[in-house]
């Protein structure tokens, strides 16, 4: 799924976010093409600037942000964090237990079956982009209902579904290229 407009979907989802938030930046990708928060005093990108420095800074953020509460953590390539098996500690309490901090979470990932249980499970609404690879459809299926699924398999390149449980799904054209 790499390359179909989840990392511009953030952009202009977070460009036009009014409320607090801290973006992880996995990959610099939204750094790197000049992405800015529209309040620099309660919206935060954080960055690393070698691969080295990813998985401290990331568990330092989540920390950041259990701390701060009230707002949103947005991670950029969430499965480079975790994995379907195993959620790391500070992440966890970020998301078993952040809803009582009032914390929401938004992520992309090129991966859906290498997202852990708990982060699909507790997830409300769902950008879908087109799903094909076999091992995402079937993990996909666990959450998202079959008809949603076969839509996503023959979406074109850049459109997506947007889905929020128990309701229709809607299929979108690609949003203003921000990147």
């Amino acid at each position: 799924m790499g390359q179909e407009g989840k990392t511009n979907l953030m952009a202009v989802l977070l460009d036009n976010c009014r409320v607090p938030y801290t973006l992880f930046d996995t990959l610099g990708i939204l750094t790197y093409n000049g992405f800015k928060p529209l309040n620099p005093k309660t919206q935060k990108i954080i960055m690393p600037r070698r691969a080295i420095e990813r998985e401290p800074l990331f568990s330092k953020a989540c920390r950041q942000v259990w701390n701060e509460g009230n707002q949103i953590f947005a991670v950029d390539e969430m499965s480079i964090h975790q994995s379907k098996h195993f959620l790391p500690l500070d992440l966890d309490t970020v998301i078993n237990q952040g809803g009582n901090r009032n914390i929401a979470y938004w992520f992309t990932t090129r991966r859906v079956a290498q997202i852990h249980n708990d982060i699909l499970g507790s997830a409300h609404h769902h950008f879908i982009f087109r799903t094909y690879l076999p091992v995402d459809v079937e993990w996909y299926r666990q959450f998202i209902p079959e008809t949603v699924i076969r839509m996503a398999q023959d979406l074109p390149k850049f459109h997506f579904i947007y889905y929020r449980l128990g309701s229709e799904a809607k299929v979108f054209q690609p949003v203003k290229k921000l990147l």
